[in-house]
C-alpha cells in the first residue's frame, strides 16, 4: 500500500508530459498544413506603409526557401490605407498584408478592413514589452529623430526637440507632413503629447518647409539646402554614410511606431500570408531588421547585433502616436501649420 501513493503522483506529471508531447506534433502538423497550402497558393502581396530596404534581405530569404513570390506594394500611409480600403468595398482584393503602425490597426479594423489574425508560431517569442492587439503581427519599432547637416550643425546644438525652436533654425528646417497620417504626425502627437500645443506654435514659426518626398528630402539637408530633416527614420540615416549628414537624437528620446503585419480582409493568398507573418519573426529576419538600425521585437536579438548599431538599441525612446490620435490630431496639426 506504500507505493500506491507514489503511483498517484506520478501518474498526473506522465500525462501531462505526454499531452504535451502530443499537443505539440499535433500544432506542427496544423503548420506543416499552413505551409503546404501556402505554397500551393504560391504568392503574396504586401501592402506597406512601413517598409524599405531593409525588409529585402528577409523577402528574399523568404522567396527562396518556400517558392513563394512576394509582391510589394509601398506608399503612404494614407495611400496604402486608401488602396486597402477601396479593394474591400469593391470585392476585388489583390492585397494580402497591410503593414503599418500598431495605431491605425484599431481605424482599420473598424472600417472592417482586417480579418483576424490566425495563429502565428513565432508570435511566442516576442518581448513582454510588445503589445499584442490582437489586430496585427508586430514586427519591428520604427525610431525616427533629426538628420542634421554636420557643416550647418554643430554636434552640442540639437541636444532637445526643444532646441528646433532656436531662432537661427528659421527657414532652415525640412519636415514630412505633420498634418497626414505617417511619420509626420507621429512626431506630432508625440511631441504635442510631451511639450504640448506650445512647442508647435513655436516650430510653425520657425517656418518649415513641407514636404513628402522624404528620401529626396535626405539629400536636400545634405545638399546644404536645409540645416535639418525631421524626422528621420534611423535605418535611412545608417544609409546616408560618407554623406555630411548625421542622426541627432534629442535627449528626450526618438519618436517610434511599432510596425505591425494584417491580414486584409478577403485576401486571397491567406496562408503564404500567414507564412510571411512568420517569417519577419525569425531570428534570421530580426536579426537583418536590428542591424539595419530598426528595433527588433523579439527577445534576444538586439544583443546579437552589429556593435555599431548598439547605441541604436538602447537609444531612449519618447513615444508613439496613437489609434485616438490619429483621428483628433490631423485637424489640430492643420490649424498649426497652415
Amino acid at each position: 500500500m506504500e507505493g500506491r501513493p507514489r503511483m498517484i503522483r506520478f501518474l498526473p506529471t506522465f500525462l501531462v508530459v505526454w499531452l504535451a508531447g502530443t499537443s505539440a506534433v499535433s500544432a506542427q502538423s496544423e503548420w506543416d498544413k499552413v505551409i503546404a497550402a501556402a505554397k500551393q497558393e504560391g504568392s503574396v502581396v504586401l501592402y506597406t506603409a512601413l517598409g524599405g530596404p531593409f525588409q529585402e534581405a528577409p523577402i528574399k530569404a523568404f522567396q527562396q526557401r518556400y517558392g513563394i513570390k512576394v509582391e510589394e506594394f509601398r506608399g503612404r500611409a494614407s495611400e496604402v490605407r486608401e488602396r486597402a480600403r477601396i479593394e474591400v468595398a469593391t470585392g476585388r482584393v489583390a492585397g494580402d498584408i497591410y503593414q503599418g503602425s500598431d495605431a491605425s490597426f484599431a481605424q482599420l479594423n473598424a472600417l472592417g478592413l482586417l480579418d483576424p489574425v490566425r495563429e502565428v508560431p513565432a508570435m511566442t517569442t516576442l518581448l513582454p514589452s510588445i503589445a499584442k492587439d490582437g489586430l496585427g503581427v508586430p514586427i519591428a519599432l520604427y525610431p525616427y529623430a533629426i538628420l542634421v547637416n554636420t557643416r550647418l550643425v554643430r554636434d552640442d546644438e540639437i541636444r532637445s526637440w526643444k532646441d528646433l525652436l532656436e531662432p537661427k533654425w528659421a527657414g532652415k528646417i525640412l519636415s514630412d507632413d505633420l498634418r497626414v497620417y505617417g511619420s509626420g504626425l507621429a512626431l506630432f502627437e508625440t511631441t504635442y503629447t510631451a511639450f504640448g500645443r506650445a512647442f508647435h506654435e513655436g516650430l510653425a514659426a520657425q517656418k518649415p518647409s513641407i514636404t513628402r518626398a522624404n528620401r529626396e528630402a535626405e539629400q536636400r539637408v545634405a545638399r546644404g539646402e536645409y540645416a535639418m530633416f525631421l524626422p528621420q527614420m534611423f535605418p535611412y540615416a545608417l544609409r546616408l554614410k560618407g554623406l555630411p549628414v548625421r542622426l541627432a537624437i534629442p535627449d528626450e528620446g526618438a519618436v517610434y511606431a511599432l510596425s505591425e503585419l494584417g491580414q486584409i480582409k478577403g485576401a486571397p493568398h491567406p496562408n503564404a500570408a500567414r507564412l510571411l507573418m512568420n517569417h519577419f519573426l525569425s531570428e534570421e529576419a530580426q536579426l537583418n531588421f536590428a542591424n539595419a538600425g530598426l528595433r527588433p521585437v523579439v527577445a534576444g536579438i538586439a544583443e546579437k547585433a552589429d556593435a555599431a548599431v548598439q547605441p541604436l538599441m538602447k537609444a531612449k525612446l519618447l513615444g508613439t502616436y496613437t489609434a485616438e490620435g490619429q483621428d483628433r490630431m490631423p485637424p489640430i496639426a492643420a490649424e498649426i501649420y497652415k
